[in-house]
């Protein structure tokens, strides 16, 4: 039985175009699979702690010589990797924040993404151990970065996130990227992209 994480990471909680997206999938995706498993991770509201000193140290103590501090650093990384590890499909929104990622993913990631969680290492480098999961990416982006824009080039919230589960042991084709553009111009977003995000959703949901 498949289990679907819901990780929402804009600091928008009413008008966020990314949330719409991810709540609209959500439902037409869990009518599809009524007997799977529904998790949300809403880091607008609860955004992840960034690393700290006291997780530094946790990581270079043995668990039995740790102090409360570093404890308790520990078990919030551990806490948010055990409930993305859980998961075997993930459903990811986010606004474009300065070309990249939005601060309260990455610190989000920091949190789990780390050696024996989602990738390992041995005497020939690195290895994913992301292998067999799928994720959808609904992306909002304030201009128009679409393939032949003069701002094409310089979108690195795609590429950046295209490497990072790659490298994860998640396959390109495992990955499906969606975008609204122009989030930001004063009409509102671009409309032709938002009705094409509806469709792909809607059809995505029926056979992801």
């Amino acid at each position: 039985m498949a289990t679907l994480l819901q990780v929402d990471a804009s600091l928008d909680r009413t008008g966020s175009n990314t949330r719409r997206l991810t709540d609209a999938f959500v439902a037409a995706w869990a009518k599809a699979h009524p007997e799977a498993t529904i998790r949300r991770r809403d880091l607008g509201a609860n955004p992840a702690p960034p690393l700290s000193h006291a997780f530094v140290r946790a990581v270079k103590t043995p668990p039995a010589a740790r102090s409360l501090e570093e404890r308790r650093a520990w078990e919030v990384s551990e806490t948010l990797s055990a409930e993305f590890l859980s998961a075997d499909r993930y459903v990811f929104g986010m606004p474009m924040h300065i070309l990249t990622v939005p601060s309260s993913f990455k610190a989000y990631v920091e949190q789990i993404f780390h050696e024996g969680r989602v990738f390992r290492t041995d005497e020939s480098g690195f290895h994913g151990l992301l292998g067999g999961r799928r994720a959808v990416f609904l992306l909002s982006k304030g201009a128009d970065y679409r393939a032949g824009a003069p701002l094409a080039a310089f979108d690195m919230l795609e590429p950046y996130l295209k490497t990072l589960f790659t490298f994860c042991g998640m396959g390109e084709n495992d990955l499906t990227f969606i975008s609204v553009n122009n989030a930001l111009a004063p009409d509102g977003a671009d409309t032709g992209d938002e009705a094409a995000a509806a469709r792909h959703i809607a059809t995505l949901a029926e056979t992801w």
